[in-house]
């Protein structure tokens, strides 16, 4: 009986005494009260029992039954306790006695003198569902496996937490007891030496490896190693045929049958994940190597689509989490506190790519010369047509308005490289770089005194020389520096004069201030209708764009804080906008305008002035200007 007094150590005691997981309650009791009366005397701890043990009994029952330990039966008049760890147990101390029992084919219902309902059992009736099994292992001890060997050859009984190793290191012990007798070592040598010719060292090595150190050979098994597999594939053959051939099975043969069956499987597991790992490895290694290849940036997309040089897709040869957990490894781990060597650069809010940390440089200095001419060439043609109106816009006489200006034009030809230009990990790099003697110099220089250079000197772009250049196919009275000015004049007083003027409410009866009213606001609408055409990128609808603006200039974490914020700069807009109207009612809104009263606000309103994305803001309060023109009325 149990030295334990708690109610579960008595129960499992009891069960176990009755070889039976099911206790009927009225006869425990009764066993309880009569074994405490009994022993009270000799160790007074049981007198907890000999004195209202059914009170006691429930209220401890209650607890095991809430810990899962124990269940309620409700199936008899007295009901019944069922154990539901009570065949683990039993199956668990089968186990621990394999040296002992090694001559004894694996635990089975019949061996341990125990019924199992058939729900709680898992049947593995073939090599093949091992192996299915190997591949997809469950997780708790409860159904429990049961090996089906087929032949007339029994079955096992195994807990899932005893797959593979523990059911491995029995079946060694049992074959190295069939090794043992009747000559079977000699016949083995004798057969295996004549298939796996020029390997006999290894061969001997391994049979008395099961010999003298049987525990050993899981290790090798597990490693699916070219030999270990071979061996254990011809030897498991052989040993099958040879029992296939007996007439009258000993009980050791049948051990032996059930351990080469278990062993063949399992190993053809395990070699099977070693070529998996092998093939995985290949594909990474072809994955760095697309990596290291130009356009050097990719997204997932791109890579879930690379090829190895047969034209077969790598994914299939690794599992999508195998790749996130690669792509994880290479952009966090590193070495000497340097930077990994696979970075991620983020380009627009939805895209991310992937980028080698040595191809960083040269790609810069790639898109530097790509968008070098594609900038002069755009540059160049937008001043040509203000020129050919006799206008000019500030970047045409500020070297600090041309980089502005030239920052955008490159960010809408070449994204790509704002990205990188931008990315906080691209100072770094160059710094390991400097720091690296056996490094090659970098091509282009890009900072100076970790600051990065303006884009006119990293794009080699002269604002003058782009002014002269679209100057040059223009007639030759453009560049005289006295007619010039007097043809600008005229040509913006002309201008003036033709822009539509609101007409003064004369009416009397209020009609035809109504009717002027009426006209001055449709032009308004039209002429915003035209703005939003102008500056509302593809694809996007006006309302949209602001909202993508807003998350580019209003970065409060505070959700609350963020709302408040917003619609403090929309009533600021509006309040400006209606100051406007009121002062100067007969002017044309144009883009000048618009983008003048969208600077002035944000200029001259020192909260907002100090506010990071300044551009954006800017953008963004000429769209809601245009917005609330469309909607006057």
């Amino acid at each position: 009986m149990a030295h334990r007094i708690d109610l579960y150590s008595i129960l499992v005691s009891y069960a176990n005494k009755n070889n039976s997981p099911y206790i009927d309650v009225d006869a425990f009791l009764d066993f309880l009260g009569k074994y405490a009366k009994k022993h009270c005397e000799e160790h007074p701890e049981w007198l907890k029992w000999a004195n209202d043990r059914s009170k006691k009994f429930w209220a401890e029952m209650a607890i095991l039954v809430e810990e899962d330990k124990c269940e309620l039966l409700t199936d008899t008049d007295e009901g019944r306790i069922y154990m539901p760890y009570f065949y683990l147990e039993v199956i668990k101390k089968a186990y621990q006695r394999m040296e002992e029992d090694a001559d004894l084919p694996f635990p089975c219902e019949e061996s341990l003198k125990i019924t199992m309902p058939e729900n709680q059992l898992k049947l593995l009736g073939s090599e093949y569902d091992i192996i299915e099994y190997m591949g997809h292992p469950q997780d708790s001890d409860i159904p429990i496996l049961k090996f089906n060997f087929h032949e007339e050859c029994g079955y096992a009984l195994a807990l899932a937490s005893m797959v593979p190793r523990i059911i491995i290191e029995t079946a060694i012990l049992k074959l190295r007891n069939y090794l043992r007798k009747s000559g079977n070592m000699e016949f083995a040598i004798r057969k295996l030496a004549a298939q796996l010719q020029g390997k006999e060292s290894y061969l001997r090595g391994l049979l008395n490896q099961i010999l003298m150190r049987p525990l050993e050979c899981y290790s090798a098994i597990e490693g699916g190693g070219e030999f270990s597999s071979l061996f254990w594939a011809h030897f498991c053959i052989l040993i099958k045929n040879d029992i296939r051939k007996k007439k009258e099975r000993l009980a050791e043969d049948i051990a032996a049958f059930q351990s080469v069956t278990i062993i063949e499987a399992i190993s053809e597991h395990f070699k099977a994940m070693v070529v998996k790992k092998q093939e995985a490895e290949l594909a990474f290694k072809s994955l760095e190597n697309h990596l290291a290849q130009p356009p050097y940036l990719y997204a997932m997309e791109k890579i879930l689509m690379f090829t190895n040089n047969k034209g077969v897709l790598l994914l299939g040869q690794y599992t999508e989490d195998e790749l996130g957990e690669w792509l994880k490894d290479k952009t966090t781990k590193s070495k000497d506190n340097q930077l990994p060597d696979l970075l991620i650069v983020q380009g627009s809010p939805e895209e991310r790519f992937y980028l080698c940390k040595d191809k960083m440089i040269p790609l810069c200095s790639k898109l530097l010369a790509d968008s070098r001419q594609k900038a002069k060439d755009e540059i160049t043609k937008n001043w040509r047509k203000l020129l050919l109106e006799y206008l000019r816009e500030p970047p045409m006489n500020s070297d600090a308005e041309f980089d502005v200006y030239l920052t955008k034009v490159t960010g809408k030809l070449c994204p790509n490289l704002i990205a990188l230009l931008e990315d906080p990990k691209l100072p770094l790099v160059c710094d390991e770089i400097e720091n690296n003697p056996t490094a090659n110099p970098s091509p282009v220089k890009l900072f100076n005194k970790g600051v990065l250079l303006p884009y006119s000197t990293l794009l080699y772009l002269n604002r003058k020389e782009i002014l002269t250049e679209a100057r040059l196919v223009l007639p030759f009275w453009y560049s005289l520096p006295i007619i010039t000015p007097i043809i600008a004049f005229f040509k913006n007083l002309a201008r003036r004069r033709n822009a539509p003027k609101l007409i003064p409410d004369i009416g009397t009866d209020g009609e035809p201030g109504a009717r002027n009213k009426r006209d001055r606001a449709g032009e308004i609408r039209a002429a915003a209708d035209a703005l939003e055409s102008d500056l509302v990128p593809t694809g996007y609808t006006l309302d949209s764009y602001l909202e993508e603006l807003e998350n580019r200039w209003s970065q409060l974490i505070n959700q609350k804080a963020r709302e408040n914020l917003i619609e403090d700069v929309k009533s600021l807009i509006r309040d400006n906008l209606r100051q406007h109207l009121k002062l100067k009612k007969y002017y044309r809104f144009t883009h000048e305008i618009i983008h003048q009263m969208a600077v002035g606000i944000v200029t001259f309103t020192p909260t907002l002035s100090s506010l990071s994305g300044r551009e954006s803001l800017v953008l963004y309060s000429e769209l809601y200007l245009i917005k609330l023109l469309k909607n006057i009325k």
